[in-house]
């Protein structure tokens, strides 16, 4: 990792702390700016490694990183309630971006062969049959069916596209950076949920921020590992 990789990463903490310590400290509307910052900080990471050859996958997830940079605004224009539905369809757009994305590279979900049986079978538990256990077990019996009902297709997708993430050809460091980035996207998901339909608790909002931007910085590490070694390679060729 580069040192000016390192200082991008620091200025995302720092954005990151600030914006933890504006929310519990000062006040909760005065913090949302900050969430913006961060995910324009990370595309400006991202954009700043690909500007000399951006192609159409790059756009795409420049696009997918500004979106959430934006999720804030509409609390602030239609309060709570229809805010976060707001907010939570952009975020969908966000990962479908990120679907086509996988698609695109190539990741598709199969069983048939012996190393793609096991792909499913150690992805499946972790991105499938842990946050619908907690889903059907904690969050369904206390929500309304509304509720119930949009949280259960930003669950769907959320899965799907962590459980697309390892299909993904690439190199085994790049994947299981991009994986482990789904992981915490997923539990900052769950998290989030939690906080808003279930029972708040302590640190909430900040466990859910922290997931949420280790996530993002894991996915755009991986995709730029692998772009760098497939550059190594071509070079080397």
């Amino acid at each position: 990792m580069s040192l000016l990789t390192m200082v991008k990463i620091g200025v995302i903490a720092l954005l990151l702390t600030l914006e933890l310590i504006i929310f519990y400290g000062v006040n909760i509307a005065l913090a949302y700016p900050f969430r913006g910052l961060i995910h324009l900080m990370m595309a400006y990471w991202y954009y700043s490694e690909r500007k000399a050859i951006l192609n159409q996958i790059d756009k795409l997830f420049l696009v997918s990183c500004l979106i959430p940079a934006i999720t804030p605004i509409p609390i602030y224009i239609f309060g709570f309630t229809w805010g976060t539905l707001l907010e939570v369809a952009l975020l969908l757009v966000s990962y479908q971006l990120l679907i086509r994305i996988y698609f695109l590279e190539g990741a598709r979900i199969r069983i048939t062969g012996k190393k793609q049986l096991n792909t499913f079978f150690r992805a499946v538990i972790p991105y499938v049959c842990l946050p619908l256990t907690y889903f059907f077990l904690v969050v369904f019996p206390l929500t309304k069916p509304d509720v119930f009902i949009v949280t259960f297709i930003y669950l769907v997708q959320i899965m799907y596209m962590a459980l697309l993430s390892a299909y993904l050809p690439f190199p085994e460091k790049s994947k299981l950076l991009i994986s482990l980035g789904m992981f915490f996207i997923l539990f900052a998901s769950g998290a989030s949920v939690h906080r808003v339909y279930v029972v708040p608790y302590f640190f909430d909002y900040g466990f859910v921020r922290i997931a949420a931007v280790l996530g993002r910085i894991l996915i755009i590490a991986g995709l730029l590992n692998r772009i760098n070694q497939e550059g190594l390679i071509s070079k080397s060729a």
